[in-house]
């Protein structure tokens, strides 16, 4: 029988790596959200050129959601750990806590932008049809 001890920089180390690797996910998914609402948008709505200023900010604000969370995507994917010369007497573990936390504020914010944006362009979508 053996017994085996985790390694808390391997764990760190994979969190990381999966923050990333959704990060990035996440940030290509946003970018095509855009073309694909407004591909909808010209599908279901017919071309008004008297539609107004307001009626045109609410159509445009799934698109500026969508960008919104992107951009929170991206600074959650480029936001990275320290260096290792920086940190040569402070325990990895501790380090790496802030940019873990960092990271998941960044893709709870983007979360919370692109589910805004789905909504809104689901009703709008909704709306113009009935």
């Amino acid at each position: 029988m053996t017994i085996t001890r985790s390694n808390p920089e391997i764990h760190i180390d994979l969190s990381l790596t999966t923050l990333q690797a959704f990060c990035q996910l996440m940030l290509q998914i946003s970018l095509i959200a855009i073309p694909v609402y407004l591909a909808l948008f010209m599908l279901a709505i017919p071309f008004d050129s008297n539609a107004g200023v307001k009626r045109g900010l609410v159509l445009f604000l799934p698109v500026v959601e969508f960008s919104l969370s992107a951009g929170l995507y991206a600074l959650g994917f480029l936001t990275v750990s320290p260096s290792p010369s920086q940190t040569e007497f402070a325990p990895l573990e501790r380090l790496n806590r802030p940019t873990i936390r960092r990271k998941r504020l960044l893709i709870s914010l983007g979360s919370v932008s692109f589910f805004l944006g789905i909504l809104s362009g689901s009703l709008i979508l909704i709306k113009a049809h009935l």
